[in-house]
């Protein structure tokens, strides 16, 4: 079987090329072959035509995609911040009935007015600041839902019926606060000196037993309720009170 070999001549002739291909190291072929370079010149130019056309389509549609992108994505921005502003507002929480009792209940309490500061809900109960902002959005997700649930299920048409529950509402937002580790009590004590041995013992519980604010400082602003052991809470995953907890550890130190 002969083995092959391509040459390549070109013959110049102003504008018309002549191609000459040489074949096998046998016999000599020669297979001439025009090829107009004006023509081709046209082509070319109609191709880059075609491509800038195409090219400059595409600028067009990829701007406004982009465009619609960001002006979705600042939609967006602006109705979740928006969103989460108006549902921390003390307006929409009173909305509901049952919370104009913790409200008049919070207007008769030592902080309210304390330094000038009138709080609100949120104040306490959604944590504020960019830095905590996926955590009001934590809140208003797993409590708010929660919470309308509640109105939906139970009665809290009168005080008293309100009262059978608030025991272990009060118990869901001190978990909260234990949570977040009282971040919006930090908000307004900041630099906190305790006075007296007893309260500096008591502050030292939070580098010796990741105690928070709230796991001391309960029924401040709200009707009493009995207080809950957070910690024991945690572990069991049920509302554990303070006195309850007592029991049982004095029971097992006399085991």
């Amino acid at each position: 079987m002969p083995i092959y070999k391509h040459h390549i001549y070109y013959i110049g002739m102003s504008n018309v090329c002549q191609i000459y291909f040489t074949n096998t190291i046998d016999t000599f072929d020669i297979m001439p072959y025009t090829l107009d370079i004006q023509d081709t010149h046209i082509e070319h130019d109609k191709m880059e035509v075609i491509m800038a056309g195409k090219f400059r389509q595409y600028l067009s549609v990829s701007s406004g995609a982009l465009l619609l992108g960001a002006l979705l994505t600042v939609g967006a921005i602006a109705v979740v911040f928006g969103g989460e502003h108006a549902l921390s507002s003390t307006e929409f929480c009173v909305s509901c009935h049952s919370q104009t009792y913790p409200y008049e209940e919070l207007k008769k309490s030592s902080h309210y007015g304390a330094l000038g500061a009138d709080p609100g809900c949120k104040d306490c109960h959604v944590p504020q600041g960019l830095g905590n902002f996926h955590l009001a959005l934590w809140t208003h997700t797993y409590d708010g839902i929660r919470a309308v649930l509640a109105e939906m299920k139970y009665d809290y048409s009168t005080i008293e019926k309100f009262n059978e529950r608030r025991p272990i509402m009060a118990h869901y937002a001190r978990m909260s606060l234990k949570n977040w580790d009282s971040v919006t009590c930090r908000e307004c004590h900041k630099n906190t000196k305790p006075p007296g041995a007893s309260a500096k013992a008591a502050h030292k519980k939070m580098e010796t037993e990741a105690a928070t604010c709230i796991d001391c400082h309960q029924n401040l602003v709200h009707k009493k309720v009995p207080e809950s052991d957070l910690n024991a809470s945690r572990v069991q995953g049920v509302m554990v009170l303070k006195e309850v907890q007592k029991e049982r550890e004095d029971k097992d130190e006399k085991d």
